[in-house]
């Protein structure tokens, strides 16, 4: 038997005559099949505007049907109406008027996700508002997802703890196809990439959460006054470091704050989390600088080592932790309590980042000196003089080591001796981070181009990202590739 009722006579039995909110499920899961309900009418010949009005809004068998709406209307306005409602209902705050020029009031739901499904009906921003209904439909249908557990594909920068810059291929990537920009302004960090989400930070500060899928804005933080320190994901929270030299930890799951702690004077280095302890490169001063430890559930330092200044990001090494400093050396310490294991002097300063295969650490330095260190006492194994300065950290795969020069060079070399195998021309200095795609490499260049290479050094590839440049590494996993430049994050699919 069918039983029929307002959507108003069914709210006033589960909300206690609209005196509590809605349970946040039934909020998401109402908003969902009013959503599908909205689609179906826009696509119809000519297209329907059902008002969203509870007390003449039909509920059938558990489910709100639309019905009515023939006059001229605006999809903009259904959606906005349709957001009011669950915001109401999730708040148990009557919809006012103001909320056109004011927004509604944040709903306090568990999550980030959550959340933002609900804001991108009633954002005031274009560029986080829905741009139909069937896509808010799909929003909040994963919103009611439960989350994923698998591990993300691209945690921190340069995608594993070894810090080399490679995923394993399928088959050979042949080309990226632009999929969505987003507008942040300048972003230096590498992105994070979890099954769901982007996570970027701006150059200006802010943290940004964005919808894998089509770019759509989530959420944004101002952490700090600048932020170049690539973030790194562990379990739920996010690690990185500040231009106001604090280290600050960020539920991803609802996009609060875990902790924050003063370590230094500036933390451009890109933590990694081994152990229970974040890991990062710190400047104290021009000159002087540490490694530290804080504890990653309470923000808590747990021991400093002293060295130059850090601004290299620390690479785990089995037992060991590797990171270079402005003394010109890099240095191998031992997580637990920072004792310094050994130290492999280069000359200049070691800004790029130590990338690890089996027993070897591969690193350069600002006068251009790219070594090879075996692990297991510092000692070298070869020295390759590029002649440029190199800030860009290596990529090892294929048998090769993949660096870019500030002479706008990508150089790749044997990682066995150290002897150059191609050198490629860009149009400007390669400072970003190279990655591996199985045995391809893709190069960013401040050229603004992004150059897809083979094991020979051929370009099967060059396109545009942005004529403004390129300083971020690129994130990625099997089937999509993200990067920052100086006007934002840019997405692209890989194909095969």
């Amino acid at each position: 038997m069918t039983t029929r009722e307002s959507l108003e006579d069914h709210l006033r039995k589960t909300t206690r005559h609209f005196s509590a909110r809605l349970p946040e499920e039934q909020v998401l899961t109402l908003g969902r099949d009013l959503a599908r309900e909205l689609a179906r009418a826009h696509a119809e010949s000519p297209p329907r505007h059902p008002e969203i009005e509870p007390a003449t809004l039909a509920f059938v068998d558990g489910k709100p049907v639309l019905e009515g709406g023939e006059a001229p209307g605006d999809v903009t306005e259904d959606l906005l109406q349709l957001g009011a409602l669950l915001q109401g209902l999730a708040t148990a705050v009557a919809p006012d008027v103001s909320w056109r020029l004011d927004g509604p009031p944040s709903s306090d739901l568990s999550s980030l996700e959550k959340r933002a499904a609900l804001a991108g009906l009633t954002s005031l921003r274009p560029e986080t508002r829905y741009a139909s209904a069937a896509a808010a439909a799909d929003a909040l249908e994963a919103a009611l997802a439960p989350a994923v557990g698998a591990a993300p594909p691209w945690p921190l920068f340069r995608g594993d703890a070894a810090r080399t810059g490679f995923r394993p291929s399928p088959a050979p990537v042949t080309a990226i196809a632009p999929v969505w920009d987003a507008a942040l302004g300048p972003v230096i960090a590498s992105p994070v990439l979890t099954a769901r989400l982007v996570i970027a930070a701006s150059a200006d500060g802010r943290l940004h959460f964005l919808e894998r899928a089509t770019g759509r804005r989530l959420h944004e933080a101002k952490v700090a006054s600048a932020l170049e320190s690539s973030p790194a994901l562990a379990g739920d929270v996010l690690h990185l470091g500040t231009d106001d030299g604090e280290v600050v930890g960020i539920d991803v799951r609802d996009g609060r704050e875990a902790y924050r702690l003063k370590a230094g004077a500036l933390v451009r280095s890109s933590p990694i989390v081994h152990d229970g302890r974040v890991l990062v490169g710190v400047m104290d001063t021009k000159d002087a600088g540490s490694l530290v430890a804080v504890d990653a559930a309470k923000g808590k330092l747990l021991w400093r080592r002293k060295l130059g200044a850090v601004f290299s990001s620390p690479t785990l090494a089995g037992a060991l932790v590797l990171v270079g400093s402005d003394d010109g050396a890099l240095h191998a310490i031992e997580p637990e309590r920072g004792t310094l294991t050994w130290s492999h002097r280069l000359g200049e300063r070691v800004r790029a980042t130590a990338a690890v295969s089996g027993e070897l650490a591969v690193v350069s330095d600002f006068e251009g000196r790219l070594v090879a260190v075996r692990l297991e006492d510092g000692g070298r194994l070869w020295l390759r003089e590029l002649g440029q300065p190199v800030y860009s950290s290596a990529a090892l795969a294929a048998g090769l080591v993949v660096v870019g020069c500030h002479d706008g060079s990508v150089q790749g070399l044997s990682l066995a001796t150290g002897e150059p195998r191609f050198r490629v021309e860009t149009r400007g200095p390669v400072v970003s981070s190279p990655v591996a795609l199985g045995d391809r490499f893709l190069a960013a260049s401040t050229d603004g181009d992004l150059y897809l290479l083979d094991a020979r050094g051929q370009v099967l590839l060059r396109t545009t990202v942005a004529r403004e440049g390129l300083q971020s590494s690129p994130a990625f996993d099997e089937t999509v590739l993200v990067l920052g430049s100086a006007r934002g994050l840019h997405a692209f699919k890989i194909v095969r």
